[in-house]
């Protein structure tokens, strides 16, 4: 296997890593602030990073004052807004929209700070995939349209896309992938901190709250940004936006299959198209 197969492979593991978010919190101990999920999140997948960077060579370079601030307060509000998206509108939908929105948006996030061009591939891989994100989320009809939970979701994927091209930009520079990761996921556990306090704190303690803090920090953040952030150091931005579709497939997928959401025939056809873009860009 080429080392851009490699790359891309390892960005679609991220997003099937990625797409246990949704479904892992919706497990956890009911009531609970989707804020401070978020918070633990950051916190818990900060310090599994911190033991990969203690482990790793150390890089040369360092990442800029600007990348960083600009990376860690993408990732922030990223789990500000999914969390809260996914609360409102449910796992699969959330999901779908969050992420559905992410490679539209990196492309112009990129192109604006980077003035980085998308390749055509990107652009019409980005047409088939945005076509089945479509068909997912309008799968349960129009009138169950949620507005808030639509903006947080759009509010999600702009996160996303900031973080998305300042650390891939980082990454150009010659900062290493366990340098980098560290870095941002500790200062954006530091900004969102605060939030760990909202709500009930008893649901960190119980078996339960503990177990989905572990998943949450070592699956879709430790492990899942480490193969993020490989795929990305050699794949532009805009085409790593869309290879992390697979998450929105694979939170529906969990939906359906632990949480009992029902998945219509538009669904089905959906995720089959969004498979189907994946395997075009990524080939």
């Amino acid at each position: 296997m080429s080392d851009l197969r490699k790359r891309n492979a390892s960005l679609i593991l991220a997003g099937i890593c990625f797409g246990t978010t949704g479904t892992a919190q919706a497990l956890g101990p009911k009531g609970i602030s989707p804020l401070a999920v978020g918070s633990a999140r950051l916190i818990a997948g900060s310090l599994l990073l911190f033991l990969f960077h203690r482990s790793a060579t150390k890089s040369l370079a360092k990442i800029s004052r600007q990348d960083l601030w600009l990376s860690a307060i993408g990732v922030a509000l990223y789990q500000i807004t999914f969390f809260s998206a996914v609360k409102s509108t449910g796992v699969a939908i959330g999901t779908v929209t969050a992420l559905g929105s992410a490679p539209a948006l990196t492309g112009i996030v990129a192109y604006v700070m980077n003035r980085e061009k998308p390749t055509k591939r990107w652009f019409f891989a980005t047409l088939i995939t945005t076509f089945g994100i479509f068909l997912l989320s309008t799968s349960k009809g129009i009138s169950d349209f949620n507005v808030r939970g639509f903006l947080l979701a759009i509010g999600a994927g702009t996160s996303y896309s900031i973080f998305a091209v300042a650390s891939k930009r980082a990454l150009s520079n010659g900062v290493s992938i366990t340098d980098a990761m560290f870095r941002i996921f500790a200062l954006g556990a530091v900004l969102s901190a605060p939030l760990l306090f909202v709500g009930n704190m008893h649901w960190i303690i119980t078996p339960r709250g503990l177990s989905l803090i572990l998943w949450l920090g070592l699956v879709p953040t430790a492990l899942a940004y480490m193969a993020y952030a490989y795929g990305l150091a050699k794949v532009r931005a805009s085409t790593a936006s869309t290879l992390i579709l697979a998450e929105p497939a694979t939170a529906t997928l969990l939906a359906a299959l632990v949480l009992g959401e029902a998945i219509t025939a538009n669904g089905w056809i959906g995720i089959s198209v969004v498979i189907i873009g994946l395997i075009y860009l990524s080939v």
